[in-house]
């Protein structure tokens, strides 16, 4: 009997490790090409106690209500700081993220579910943060807080106690996700490169100037990160996506480059052309426009 109860015990404690990483059907329709970064929110609470919650939005947000159990981050803190070169945003160091996830206490063989304020743009950038430097399994939540919050799931104002962890990257960093100025400006001339330009037309264009100079990378096409999720902060179905992104000549056959203002757009554009529908070849510029903006490489305006 004893032999039994512990059989029995063994197999219970296999599918509750398993359920944190078992897939979430709720996508089928959709038809997307893997989503084993993404997680509805279904599946969330019905999951909530077999994984991390990292909340990336604002503290006073964040206090007035947030998903059960959720740690907050601050994102731009945490996921972006500023380079020996002097250009800000850029990714920093394994150690320093790794710090701050110890300081929430989370662990290697956590399952983190990222959720922000805005249809999972700083959530991202986060979870493009731990894909860099070698974090088993992080995901987005679709539709991210807004969704959570408009459909009554559960919610809770307390923060919790925290028992801080030893979190350590183990690996070299993964730089095939990380493009540079120069892969950048190689690209300019190569027809089996393209540069996704994931910012509003208006920046595109020239009329909206964020740094020295207005404007756009030569050859770039315009496909503002916004296109990507409907009017519930939720991503679009494959078939809808592929028509925006095949419409502007980014195609499963190039090499593609996103980039924004200082890469956090941009990695919404790449978790959607890379994870949901599966292009071999997708690394995010950086540097952004913030560095080639500030600079005397080539734009046009047009």
């Amino acid at each position: 009997m004893k032999k039994i109860i512990i059989i029995i015990s063994v197999m219970i404690s296999v599918f509750v490790a398993c359920s944190s990483q078992s897939t979430d059907n709720s996508f089928e329709a959709r038809g997307y090409s893997s989503t084993d970064k993404l997680v509805s929110a279904e599946w969330l609470e019905e999951n909530i106690n077999d994984v991390k919650i990292i909340d990336v939005r604002k503290q006073e947000d964040y206090d007035q209500g947030h998903i059960p159990g959720a740690l907050r981050l601050t994102p731009n803190e945490v996921f972006q700081w500023e380079d020996e070169n002097g250009v800000k945003g850029m990714l920093p160091s394994g150690d320093h993220i790794a710090k701050a996830l110890s300081d929430i206490g989370i662990n290697e063989e956590d399952t983190i579910i990222f959720y922000d304020g805005n249809s999972n743009l700083w959530a991202s950038r986060g979870l493009w943060a731990l894909e860099v430097y070698g974090h088993e399994d992080s995901r987005l939540l679709d539709g991210s807080w807004n969704y959570w919050l408009e459909n009554n799931y559960p919610t809770s104002t307390d923060s919790g106690s925290i028992e801080k962890s030893d979190y350590k990257f183990s690996g070299n960093a993964n730089t095939q996700l990380i493009a540079d100025f120069e892969e950048i400006l190689d690209s300019v001339d190569d027809p089996s490169k393209i540069v996704c330009d994931t910012r509003s037309p208006d920046e595109y264009t020239g009329k909206d100037v964020r740094a020295d100079r207005g404007g756009h990378i030569p050859g770039s096409e315009n496909v503002n990160w916004v296109n990507a999720v409907d009017e519930t902060g939720k991503f679009l179905s494959a078939k809808d996506l592929e028509a925006i992104y095949d419409s502007k000549g980014i195609k499963t056959d190039k090499a593609v480059y996103t980039l924004c203002q200082t890469a956090v757009r941009a990695t919404h554009t790449w978790f959607v052309l890379q994870e949901l529908l599966g292009y071999d070849n997708v690394k995010v510029y950086d540097g952004s426009w913030i560095e080639w903006g500030n600079s005397d490489l080539p734009i046009e305006t047009k």
